[in-house]
């Protein structure tokens, strides 16, 4: 039997007539022949703009596998949901119903009596992200059909029954079922056991920033519904913002305390903290909307122009704890030396605010001891400190180049510059990311390590190309201009080829032939490790170009990782993260037309997974390294928000309110919650 879509009308169904696979469209004829052969019916649904609908048409419909493991066991039915939205309308309440989620590719298989008993969106043809792939549910689909026939046919008619009762008007609980650990939940429990709830932070001695803790614990409040995840990051980043791990006067956090309260610093400051914590700080002002969360942001970013940046607009690697030969000299201050810099009544609310209990002559680092400060009198106060300190010795700075270090600051400046609506900030990025390609373009194009004096000293590891994939992707994402997101698939591409071990699924850290043995680092320490990063950038990748050969790469990385993210979630939080790209809050949005109309809402969005392409001349152009962008009509006549899940994409939008209604409503909303001061 020849697949029957050839005289359709339908542009969709159109698109699947040379499938070998035997297809039918919707129709009583299709309905009679599962009767007769007594097997289930594999409804497909979907639109001819759909982006997810074309990958699995590619993947799995266009594959003789797939047509021969549909063959004799399924009656294989094809549906437009635009031609037939009363098909699609059942099929989609059916699926949120089962799955708690829907979108297109929408994916039901039936009884022959029209009772759904399987709902899913987009499936791989092969197992991915844990998940079973096509063909392995087709044959446990039959082997449910053919062995336990009863079980299937109650299914079907409990989703009869819901779906009746749900267009009837009724509230439903779906049930929960097929329960398995998942590394999300299981690295919140974790962070949850170790939480200092009086303090924030992790542990009850030596306290580090830890901002992929926090990130992590912001993005899972949000995906999770779990309020008090994002309170847990948001006290952690008001607590440190207060305390004297935090540099009062000139900004920056130093690298560590010693105590729990955040109180007692080791005072290095690390280049790379600042990055973490500058992109922690401004995604908890996205999320929650506190302006002290960017406020604190915009002091870091500001400490990274003045003392870390050097004539060239590069950075530096970090500043030492010690000056004088005394460690933390240059952040000590007793009630005495404040009260010589102010007025009586000054002096007397600059040391009860930045120096509590301590002695006249006792010498601390400075701290917000009072929760209600007017931020005016504050500033002002900050600058008469700084001025005064300008006469002590400084601490000696480390001028070394890192590119990794340079990239995560670049990255780091370009989203929190997007986020909070900071054009400088952008500018400041394109500015070091320009000069780095030109230092690169000097060394015939090859990335380095570490750069002193203008002279590349090491070459490029598995961190540096990582970071700046994830820079290149952050400045695309905030600029739109295509060349960063060509840059990032180039680098990618580079790794692969460089640092990809296929037979391990993991990525080197070194070059082949530039250690004695080669090495991998997967476990996060201060930071997080060159393959967690990768693995972000893999599905970041994936996501914005369609790119399967990035997912796949990805997907073999999380298989064969997993244990160790169950067993050890802590040591594996960014990996972990990498997997709310994957979940329903992570939102892909094409957009046509002028490139300002959809910007804003874009921006201003409350959800911190969202993927924009803007369908440019210049992306068009590139298309044929863009594969997405092959799945979208280029005859807009007016400006088009196409939005998409990881496997499935939902309707147009034309109204930018529309856009963020839904990118917020993707993402638990937090903007009524009480600031903690």
């Amino acid at each position: 039997m020849a697949n029957r879509l050839v005289d359709e009308k339908s542009p969709y169904l159109r698109q699947h007539a040379e499938n070998p696979v035997e297809w039918h469209p919707f129709s009583d004829e299709a309905f009679e022949k599962a009767r007769e052969a007594d097997i289930p019916v594999f409804l497909s649904v979907g639109y001819s703009t759909c982006h997810w609908c074309h990958v699995m048409n590619r993947e799995s419909f266009s594959s003789q596998q797939v047509a021969e493991a549909l063959s004799g066991r399924f009656i294989a039915v094809k549906v437009d949901r635009e031609e037939r939205p009363d098909i699609d309308r059942i099929a989609m309440i059916s699926c949120q119903l089962m799955t708690g989620g829907g979108g297109w590719p929408l994916t039901l298989v039936l009884t022959p009596d029209k009772r759904p008993f399987f709902a899913g969106t987009y499936i791989p043809k092969e197992p991915r992200y844990g998940s079973a792939g096509l063909l392995q549910i087709l044959d446990r689909i039959w082997e449910l059909w053919h062995e336990r026939r009863d079980e299937a046919e109650r299914l079907g008619r409990r989703v009869e029954e819901a779906v009746q009762s749900y267009l009837a008007g009724d509230i439903l609980v779906p049930e929960m079922t097929d329960l398995i650990d998942d590394p999300l939940d299981t690295a919140y429990a974790a962070l949850l056991t170790s939480f200092d709830q009086e303090y924030g932070g992790f542990g009850e001695r030596m306290k580090f920033p830890s901002p992929h803790l926090i990130s992590f614990l912001l993005r899972y409040g949000g995906v999770a519904r779990i309020h008090d995840a994002t309170e847990m990051a948001q006290k952690t980043l008001h607590t440190m913002r207060k305390g004297s791990i935090n540099d009062q006067i000139g900004g920056g956090f130093h690298r560590y305390t010693t105590d729990r309260q955040w109180m007692i610093p080791h005072y290095e400051k690390m280049a790379t903290d600042q990055a973490l914590l500058l992109h922690a700080f401004s995604e908890g002002y996205r999320i929650t909307g506190d302006p002290l969360l960017k406020a604190e942001a915009l002091r870091i970013a500001a400490y990274i122009r003045s003392d870390l940046t050097s004539p060239e607009g590069l950075f530096y690697t970090a500043e030492d704890a010690e000056s004088g030969g005394e460690e933390g000299a240059f952040y000590l201050w007793s009630k005495k030396e404040i009260r010589s810099l102010f007025n009586h009544d000054d002096g007397k609310q600059a040391c009860d605010l930045l120096l509590g209990d301590a002695s006249e002559t006792e010498r601390r680092p400075l701290a917000l001891h009072l929760d209600a400060v007017d931020p005016i009198w504050l500033k002002r106060v900050r600058e008469t400190f700084a001025d005064a300190r300008k006469r002590r010795s400084r601490p000696f700075r480390d001028e070394k180049i890192l590119l990794d270090t340079n990239a995560m600051i670049i990255g780091a400046l370009a989203g929190a510059g997007f986020r909070m609506n900071e054009p400088d900030l952008i500018q400041m990025a394109t500015e070091a990311y320009s000069t780095i390609q030109i230092v690169i373009n000097e060394s015939d194009e090859a990335l380095f390590h570490a750069r002193m004096n203008g002279s590349i000293i090491s070459p490029a590891f598995l961190p540096d190309y990582a970071e700046m994939i994830a820079a290149s992707i952050e400045l695309h994402q905030a600029t739109q201009n295509t060349e960063y997101l060509l840059k990032a698939i180039s680098y990618t591409e580079a790794v692969v080829s460089l640092f990809y071990n296929p037979d391990g699924s993991w990525f080197w850290f070194e070059e082949e032939g530039h250690a004695l043995f080669r090495t991998r680092d997967t476990e996060d320490s201060a930071g997080p490790s060159g393959n967690a990063v990768m693995l972000h950038n893999l599905l970041l990748l994936y996501r914005i170009t369609g790119n399967q050969e990035f997912g796949d790469i990805a997907h073999a990385i999380m298989g064969r990782i997993r244990p160790a993210l169950l067993h050890h979630p802590q040591a594996y939080i960014h990996s972990i993260s990498s997997l709310f790209h994957l979940s329903s809050a992570a939102l892909d949005i094409i957009t046509t037309g002028s490139p300002k109309v959809f910007s804003e809402a874009i921006r201003s969005s409350q959800n911190p997974l969202i993927t924009h392409l803007h369908l440019s001349p210049d992306v068009r152009s590139s298309a044929e390294i863009l594969p997405k962008v092959m799945d979208f009509s280029q005859d807009s006549i007016e400006p088009t928000a196409y939005p998409c899940r990881v496997g499935s994409c939902l309707p147009l939008i034309t109204n930018p309110e529309e856009l963020k209604m839904l990118l917020d409503s993707a993402f638990y909303r937090h903007s009524q919650q009480k600031q903690l001061d």
